[in-house]
């Protein structure tokens, strides 16, 4: 009998325990979700501008001809203006959705540590292209046509952007982490209009 009451008594807590589980792992699924969306999104818009403005796309169009290549290809003769575009959205939609499932699979710190070290980079590098090709063409007395490469900025950019990111205080990372949520994808958008502005100028 008094078996019989303890299971009574305990059958409750297991169903307790089940009920609590439940909310918790749809809350967390909620906010997998969401941190997909949200990262997916905004890589998407700077994959798309850096992929525009480095002319990588995974596959040209050729709309005159009806034909499909693979990576970047220059047209032929005949063959009309290609349409570069669509590869771009494609290359960036993949490297976005990988980028969005890494970001579902790391924890918050580390989250904010890559958002941090992603816009330092965003910013230092034009702005370590734009002071070399300023330096070197003001004091340098040989041929500076290396400087027209952006990979050229690109060691002091990561050496800045992993020291900002170590350096950055987790408490001052996390406030400002919903500010860069907004303002990186309207910068990105903002440099992707400027180089497509010659196309609706002339």
């Amino acid at each position: 009998m008094t078996r019989t009451v303890d299971v009574d008594e305990r059958s409750p807590q297991f169903d307790s325990s089940r009920a609590t589980d439940q909310p918790t792992s749809a809350t967390h699924t909620r906010a997998k979700v969401r941190t997909f969306v949200f990262t997916f999104g905004i890589a998407f818009t700077l994959l798309y501008t850096v992929l525009e403005r480095l002319n990588w796309p995974l596959f040209t169009y050729q709309p005159a001809v009806g034909k499909l290549y693979f990576w970047l290809h220059r047209p032929l003769g005949g063959e009309g203006p290609p349409m570069y575009w669509y590869g771009w959205i494609v290359n960036a939609a993949i490297a976005a959705l990988a980028v969005g499932w890494i970001a579902t699979n790391i924890s918050g710190p580390w989250l904010r540590r890559a958002t941090v070290f992603c816009c330092a980079l965003a910013a230092l590098w034009p702005t370590a292209l734009a002071a070399l090709r300023i330096y070197i063409t003001d004091w340098a007395t040989f041929d500076a046509d290396f400087l027209n490469s952006v990979w050229v900025a690109a060691p002091p950019a990561f050496a800045g952007a992993a020291a900002i990111t170590y350096y950055m205080p987790a408490r001052l990372a996390e406030r400002a982490w919903t500010s860069w949520l907004l303002i990186v994808p309207i910068g990105g958008l903002i440099v992707l209009g400027n180089s497509l502005l010659i196309y609706f100028v002339r």
